[in-house]
């Protein structure tokens, strides 16, 4: 008995004691709980990163990571809510529960801004201390079908940025700088990075096309872009910003984010699709009163005599037209194709019916894009696809791209690993581009530097081939000789010496990321860029030129391997820290193969390199390239009003020596806003912010500039042989370092209905890598070497403001000002003046010690020192005896202005840009007045008589200037040598401003209201025009952007520049 009851006792302590421990357990457990959720925005659904999640009266807290989630501990049972904040958003308060959904709804009376930064890292705008400025995505789509380089739809939109290229060129080349040139011989281009995955841009142009010597413009390879996927664009316009990309940054970084699955109910669809036109809508001022050659010839066939004008003379200082009859190229040309049976038959010496504005078409596109997207609470998904077909105003031209996105990613359901991929495949065909500059097969060099003026469109398109199929030109050797002289008929340039072209490309990452803790995470991103270009270009048998044809292929593939370790947190809710660490393996390897036929094509129309007669020309090299980094950042706030951001990035490159090929870039930027202090005394100030920033940055080079190589010169069946480089390298090569400083302030005012954000820059970039030109009888002819400072300042100012807004109508007004001021501050040792290129013709495009980077060289006129133009005993202009500065490449001033006006559901946006202060070089004004072509070759003259008539009829010209013993020029010439001396005299006199302003863009749009019932979530049908108008001191003959055929460095020459073109059309967008 008493061994049971102490059992039984000792049972029961067991008991209570066992119940004290569970409620023990039980009450710790009250007391500290856990919360997850998610933090989304309520106008699109998207989810929120960085927003502030704090329990309330409590110092415990988080942020919201990149996917919006959180996660919150040992959160205290007596809280009752969470306080959620977001810069730009409503506070929320909201109950505590195990899970929670945060939805935050938009406040218009904060700046809303958050902006995505180098290497892809969302920050709040108010906490950056440099400049970076978002456009979105949908401004790429406003004129989409005028637009074949996509990145042209940025132009006058962002300051500081310079856009521009030739609207007439399809899929053409569009020159891009941020904050001025840096570089004297290198790389200026900014780079490109997509969803993180740094892209090739730049153009493999050659230095014939850049320097408008003829070939052909491929254009840069930012055009392989879909806008129907870009989401947003982040600009990174300095090294404070860019910093953190390293060497490929110096020049800023364009950074674009696509679009991702979006949540909705099921799945939602989106259909865009867009009909264009491009009509040619500037050309040169002809003279339309006199004909071709120097006047008539009378022949004899068959007995009967004939009047025939001088075909053979590519020129037109002919006679007169006064209906006169006269035996033309085509009268002969069907007299001969008929077996010259009879007399060919006669036509009248007048004007053409069809001129030169009627051998170009009206340009076609279609674009049409469906996208498909769906997203859960653990994943989202979209696929898009985009064919584009574009048929040029160009006869024979042609322009497809096809274009596949898919993006996805996936969590797992303890929201720590994520999976996720983004991958892009493009794909165009192009065919008949026009060739550029000086070439053959350029039909504006030959429509207005050389040819007749009484030729008639119709007639040349009639019969560009006889029945034996050879070709049929106007430019005859002579009336009984039907060899062409000079000039192929246009029609036979474009239909039998076209080229074509294709292009490849695969670009994307995959990659994961976890979160190790709530606020550390760990990512990995293997990034690619592939592509494979085709290029094949062929002159027919029986063409003016010899027969030729030519294959080239260029395979490049760019692999970025990154890793990086996030950290955040926020601490006694006044301090935040966020940090990254990471490094990034960059491994390129880029092949080039070409062949071309030697001698000519020994069969007509068989376009092989076997076709060659003799053995085919080869060229075929690799270049491989390899950097690695490792990178850090650090931001600190206080009070979200203190900002400090600290970065430190280091690159060892494979194209520099051993020794010197570790490069460092710091960088330091800070932001204080204040109207965090303000913003109860001043309530009319919605934001205000000062930042200061410094950054240092490097550039690498190309491969083999350290050691020499040899390359093979022989032909594919010669014995192979080898040659050193003409250029010597330097084993001893440094990495070019740029230096950079930036202060800005923003402001907005009235709940953000005005604004304005204003950086002043200044930047010097010093050890520049430079190929310098040595004596030949050293065995070189350029040697590579450090040298050269080139510095440069400027300011941007962006204003917003909308000046009315009331129910039914709002209007908006943004206005992008920049300036740039550059100046090379050294060349080398001895050296005063550096040569980038030479024209064809007279000039040369250069950098000269002490100036501006990128003058035009070349004669100038002779000034007595009044000011006054010497003039020679004969009446023309004197020249310099050397070359002089005549003009500057790049403007001073560059700026957009785009207001927006909305009523109910129409909406209607005009933008328009300028450019001041630049200059360029016309060929095609210098050889159209050498020929007799251009309007001012057949003028009236102060006198009011046509400059053709004699001198004793007071006709020629009368330049105006004095003689060398300073008495008043009374020499007048006639109209041939007038127009002569814009060849033989001062080169200045073909020098013109570049200056315009333009009427850019004109969009105007409906949106259809629908209720929320239908099937159809959103219709919209929008109107477009681009390229409009342009005005400017010098734009009678030329659009100045038409003379840009490059993305490189050589620019400023005009060399038989395409037509400006301006595009219509029609958008349509449906969203299900």
């Amino acid at each position: 008995m008493k061994f049971n009851f102490i059992s039984e006792f000792m049972k029961r302590k067991l008991m209570l004691l066992l119940t004290c421990l569970f409620v023990g357990i039980g009450l710790v457990t009250a007391q500290n709980q856990k919360v997850t959720g998610v933090v989304i925005s309520q106008e699109d659904g998207q989810p929120v990163v960085g927003a502030s999640i704090l329990v309330k009266g409590t110092t415990v807290g988080t942020i919201s990571d990149v996917d919006g989630n959180f996660t919150l501990f040992n959160v205290p049972s007596s809280a009752k809510s969470l306080v959620v904040s977001f810069i730009g958003m409503k506070s929320a308060e909201v109950a505590i529960k195990p899970t929670v959904k945060v939805v935050l709804a938009s406040d218009a009376q904060v700046v809303d801004e958050v902006v995505v930064t180098a290497l892809g890292i969302s920050r709040q705008k108010k906490a950056l201390g440099y400049a970076v400025s978002e456009i979105s995505g949908d401004e790429m789509l406003k004129a989409r079908g005028g637009v074949s380089n996509p990145v042209n739809s940025l132009q006058g939109k962002i300051a500081g940025l310079q856009i521009q290229g030739g609207s007439g060129s399809m899929g053409g080349s569009s020159k891009i700088i941020i904050r001025g040139v840096k570089s004297i011989s290198g790389n200026n281009q900014p780079l490109f990075v997509i969803d993180g995955v740094p892209i090739e841009g730049t153009d493999y142009n050659s230095t014939d096309t850049q320097r408008g010597a003829g070939g052909y413009d491929y254009g840069n390879l930012v055009q392989d872009l879909n806008p129907d996927d870009i989401e947003n664009i982040s600009v990174l316009k300095g090294p404070n910003a860019s910093a953190l990309y390293g060497s490929r940054a110096t020049n800023g970084v364009v950074m674009i984010t696509t679009k991702k699955g979006k949540k909705g109910d099921g799945y939602g669809v989106t259909f865009n699709s867009a009909i264009g036109l491009e009509v040619v809508n500037k050309l040169p001022k002809m003279q339309k009163l006199y004909g071709g050659g120097y006047g008539f010839d009378n022949v004899t066939i068959n007995g009967k005599n004939y009047l025939y004008p001088d075909m053979a003379t590519d020129e037109s200082w002919g006679d007169k037209y006064e209906g006169q009859t006269f035996v033309s190229w085509l009268d002969l040309a069907k007299w001969e194709d008929g077996g010259k049976v009879g007399n060919p038959t006669t036509s009248k010496w007048n004007a053409p019916k069809h001129d030169i504005d009627d051998f170009f078409e009206t340009g076609v596109s279609f674009t049409n894009n469906i996208a498909v997207s769906q997203a859960t609470d653990r994943a989202n998904a979209r696929i898009s696809y985009t064919n584009s077909d574009l048929t040029g105003y160009m006869p024979n031209s042609s322009l497809t791209k096809n274009i596949f996105n898919v993006a996805a990613s996936t969590i797992s359901a303890d929201k720590r690993l994520e999976v996720f991929t983004n991958v892009t495949y493009f794909n165009s065909r192009a065919k008949g581009r026009s060739e550029t500059g000086y070439g053959d097969n350029n039909v504006m060099q030959k429509f207005i530097q050389w040819g007749h003026r009484e030729l008639d469109m119709k007639e040349l398109k009639s019969m560009y081939m006889n029945s034996i199929g050879h070709q049929v030109t106007w430019n005859r050797a002579g009336w009984d000789d039907a060899t062409p002289m000079y000039s192929n008929n246009p029609y036979w340039s474009r239909y039998m010496n076209y080229e074509n072209d294709s292009r490849n490309r695969i670009y994307g990452n995959v990659g994961m990321s976890y979160k190790i803790l709530d606020n550390l995470k760990f990512q990995y991103k293997a990034n690619v860029d592939f592509f494979v270009d085709k290029q094949y270009e062929r002159n027919a048998v029986y063409s003016q030129e010899q027969s030729r044809y030519s294959e080239m292929s260029r395979q490049q593939v760019e692999t970025n391997h990154e890793f990086m370790l996030s950290y955040n947190t926020r601490f006694k809710n006044d301090f935040s820290f966020d940090a990254n660490v990471g490094s990034n393996f960059m491994n390129r390897r880029y092949e080039y193969v070409h062949g071309e036929t030697d001698g000519g094509l020994a069969i007509p129309l068989f376009y092989n390199l076997k076709n060659s007669v003799n053995p085919a020309k080869s060229d075929n090299y690799l270049r491989k390239k390899s950097i690695s980094s490792v990178f850090a950042n650090a931001t600190f706030g206080y009070k979200s009003t203190y900002y400090l951001d600290m970065s430190l990035r280091n690159d060892w490159s494979s194209t520099l020596p051993n020794g010197n090929n570790s490069y460092m870039y710091p960088s330091v930027t800070g932001s204080f806003v204040f109207s965090e202090l303000l913003k109860d005394k001043t309530p009319w100030i919605s934001f205000g912010k000062l930042r200061l920033g410094y950054a240092q940055v490097g550039n690498d080079t190309d491969p083999y500039q350290v050691i020499d190589t040899y390359s093979q010169y022989t032909n594919i069946t010669s014995t192979p042989g080898y040659i050193l480089s003409t250029t010597l390298k330097n084993s001893s090569l440094k990495p070019e370092s740029t230096n950079s400083y930036e202060a800005g302030l923003e402001m907005s005012f009235l709940n953000n209905r005005l604004g304005f954000e204003a950086t002043v820059y200044s930047s010097e970039t010093k050890n520049q890598i430079i190929p310098l030109s040595i004596t030949g009888t050293s065995g070189y002819n350029y040697k590579v070497v450090n040298s050269g400072l080139m510095s440069n300042k400027g300011i941007e100012l962006s204003l917003h403001g909308t000046p009315v807004k009331t129910a039914n109508f709002s209007w908006e007004s943004s206005l992008a000002l920049a300036s740039n001021k550059n100046k090379v501050k050294k060349l080398v040792d001895g050296v005063t003046y550096y040569k980038l290129a030479s024209a064809p013709f007279k000039v040369e495009i250069g950098a000269i010690e002490g100036k501006e980077y990128g003058v035009i060289m070349g004669t100038d006129f002779v000034y007595d020192d009044k000011g006054n133009k010497v003039i020679n005993a004969d009446g023309t202009y004197a020249s310099t005896s050397g070359n002089q500065n005549i003009g500057k490449v790049y403007p001073d001033f560059t700026g957009g202005w785009t207001n927006t006006f909305h009523y109910k559901n129409f909406d209607l946006s005009v933008l328009l840009d300028f450019s001041k202060g630049g200059h360029f070089f016309s060929t095609s004004y210098m050889w159209g007045m050498y020929s007799g072509m251009l309007e001012e070759t057949a003028a009236l003259n102060e006198k009011g008589v046509n400059i053709r008539e004699s001198i004793d009829k007071n006709g020629g010209v009368l330049l105006k200037g004095v003689l060398a013993d300073g008495s008043v020029n009374t020499n007048r010439i006639d109209a041939e040598t007038y127009g002569v001396q814009c060849y033989t005299g001062p080169a200045a006199q073909d020098v013109f401003k570049s200056d315009y302003l333009k009427l850019r863009e004109i969009n105007i749009g409906y949106t259809v209201p629908l209720k929320k019932s239908y099937f159809i979530k959103s219709f919209r049908v929008a109107a477009y025009g681009r390229n409009l108008a342009v005005w400017g001191p010098d734009v009678k003959h030329f659009d100045p952007e038409a003379a840009v055929t490059s993305s490189g460095n050589i620019q400023g020459v005009e060399g038989g520049a395409l037509p400006s073109v301006a595009n219509y059309g029609l958008n349509f967008s449906l969203k299900f």
